[in-house]
């Protein structure tokens, strides 16, 4: 009987969870704000090279040119409800994508619209949608040949764990 309460004891301690804030990695807010700009960065270099291959890229400086990101659908999406426009928009801005993808309007006519983007083969495609009575329908789609957009990731973890060696031994 001890044999098969020493044999339970035992198969309970080793399937129990072990628990250790030793594990857990904190990341510090400097490091989190180095990746913040990262992504950003990647992002705005990821945008410019799609608005560059249609040549849109010197309409966003003259301000002729708005957007909204997917998130910013999801977003007015919760303070206004569903609807069917919404949900054909959201159909059309959904997929895989790199950096962002984003509906723009131009010269702020918004029956009007092209969805921007660089898909995962990095492509940059340009899908031209139109807003009839209830719903946006896609009109035309370009594609065109973009660049491989590479930035460096931002590599603060390395620092992070020192700093949390050093705090460990001089307390």
């Amino acid at each position: 009987m001890k044999k098969l309460f020493f044999g339970i004891g035992a198969l309970l301690l080793f399937l129990q969870p072990q628990h250790s804030s030793a594990n857990e990695e904190e990341i510090s807010e400097e490091c989190k704000q180095m990746v913040d700009e990262t992504k950003a960065e990647y992002i705005n270099l990821v945008n410019n090279d799609v608005l560059a291959s249609f040549d849109l890229l010197e309409k966003k400086s003259e301000n002729s040119l708005i957007f909204f990101t997917a998130s910013d659908l999801w977003k007015n999406e919760m303070l206004t409800g569903k609807n069917e426009t919404l949900e054909s928009l959201k159909k059309l801005m959904s997929g895989k994508y790199r950096g962002e993808k984003r509906l723009y309007f131009l010269n702020h006519d918004p029956r009007r619209g092209y969805i921007l983007y660089k898909d995962i083969n990095n492509n940059n495609i340009m899908l031209t949608v139109k807003k009839e009575a209830h719903e946006w329908i896609l009109v035309d789609k370009k594609v065109k040949e973009g660049k491989a957009i590479v930035l460096q990731t931002a590599k603060c973890n390395d620092q992070h764990f020192m700093q949390k060696m050093f705090d460990n031994l001089y307390p």
